[in-house]
């Protein structure tokens, strides 16, 4: 820059410099650092972990969608699920000797762009893949790809990997971490996984545990405790103390909230699923025999528009009253998007307004019903245009049965 009275550093690549600055200021690395990536589970699982680490009284840094947190307590919000890799090295490390833990959620768009670039983990997890993304990465194999970079270009040589047997690229991923000579923790099967007839059992390492005083679970709560037990046991928690505070264990906010009714005898559920996998698993938790929940939904604008068709095709399918409403429609025209869910899933009762929507399908709820609110969770506003509008869907269910 010409007439700067400042001195200037020219450099050829701005963030390895600048890591090298944050490196003499905060030399300390953590010491454990966890990384999870998936399509979804993410958030829950690093949230069931990081209360597994509290339990346990193990000093414990987490960053994901939530926001940043110390031992659960907020510190601030996130705009990103992975933030950018100079604010995930300077919360991560530190200026003197490291007590914490770290557990990060590691998005597709934050492995690609390289926010994890100087920043290698101890423990890498991946809780599912499926359709998501696809407007960034351009296909589902560029998507898929950029997920394993945790594994091939993150995780350390001598860390280890949890990996869930339900991926249908399992086999391939084993085999690639196998050759690496990675030390391998399998969920869902084989290492950890949980095991129902009328009573709950875990099995870790061949070993059978019973679960008393333990609810039933669903299949998505099923596979996001895998995942944290999986990290917790790489992370040298002792399997006694994993299982003392399993029931203790609650769902990370907008993901899976459950909101009683009484005055239906029914449930409403908050749910942050924003995907064609999460729709159709969340319904399927909350479908038993015949009965099927109802849904409200809605797609994002400025995002990947193949999953709107499939949302649509899940909902018509697994959900009883069907309510289209908006999500976040950004830049976009939310008629065009509502009008694609609605061609394909032309039961459905198109609401623009996602509060009216939301109190339509609470008045129209049966008794022993359950409605299933999807796509916002946790989120605290809505962007139309270029407005940020507050909006929280469970304030909007509290104030309205209360």
């Amino acid at each position: 820059l010409e007439n700067l009275s400042i001195n200037q550093v020219i450099v050829r690549n701005l963030d390895n410099e600048v890591f090298k600055l944050l490196k003499l200021r905060q030399p300390y690395i953590p010491k454990v650092s966890v990384a999870i990536t998936g399509t979804n589970g993410k958030t829950s699982s690093s949230w069931y972990l990081a209360q597994i680490c509290k339990i346990n009284k193990i000093p414990t840094k987490l960053t994901g969608t939530l926001g940043y947190f110390k031992n659960l307590k907020k510190n601030k919000d996130s705009q990103l699920t992975t933030p950018s890799n100079l604010d995930l090295c300077q919360f991560a490390y530190s200026s003197k000797k490291n007590k914490f833990s770290f557990i990060s959620e590691a998005s597709s768009h934050g492995l690609h762009q390289g926010r994890f670039n100087n920043f290698n983990v101890d423990i890498a997890a991946i809780t599912n893949l499926s359709h998501d993304h696809l407007d960034y990465h351009k296909n589902y194999k560029s998507y898929v790809k950029s997920k394993m970079k945790l594994f091939n270009k993150i995780l350390n040589t001598k860390g280890i990997a949890a990996i869930n047997s339900r991926l249908k690229n399992y086999n391939s991923l084993k085999k690639y971490l196998m050759k690496q000579k990675t030390k391998i923790i399998t969920f869902g099967s084989k290492d950890v996984y949980f095991y129902e007839d009328d009573n709950l059992y875990l099995y870790v390492f061949g070993k059978k545990y019973i679960l008393k005083k333990f609810e039933l679970l669903n299949n998505i709560k099923k596979e996001n405790l895998e995942c944290a037990i999986a990290c917790a046991l790489a992370m040298k928690i002792d399997i006694n103390k994993i299982i003392k505070c399993l029931s203790k264990l609650k769902s990370a906010p907008g993901r899976f909230e459950i909101i009683n009714y009484k005055k239906k005898k029914s449930k409403i559920v908050i749910d942050y699923a924003h995907t064609p996998d999460a729709l159709e698993n969340i319904l399927k938790s909350f479908s038993k025999n015949k009965f099927k929940p109802s849904v409200v939904f809605g797609c994002g604008g400025n995002r990947d528009k193949e999953k709107r068709k499939k949302m649509a095709v899940i909902a018509k399918k697994f959900a009883n009253k069907v309510y289209i409403t908006d999500d976040n429609p950004r830049d976009e025209n939310p008629k065009i998007i509502r009008k694609v869910i609605k061609k394909y899933c032309p039961k459905g009762i198109e609401i623009p307004n996602r509060k009216k929507a939301i109190y339509e399908a609470i008045q129209k709820l049966d008794i022993n019903d359950t409605l299933v609110i999807a796509g916002k969770g946790h989120e605290k506003f809505q962007f139309i245009k270029d407005k940020k509008i507050k909006f929280d869907d469970y304030k909007i269910v509290k104030n309205f049965i209360e």
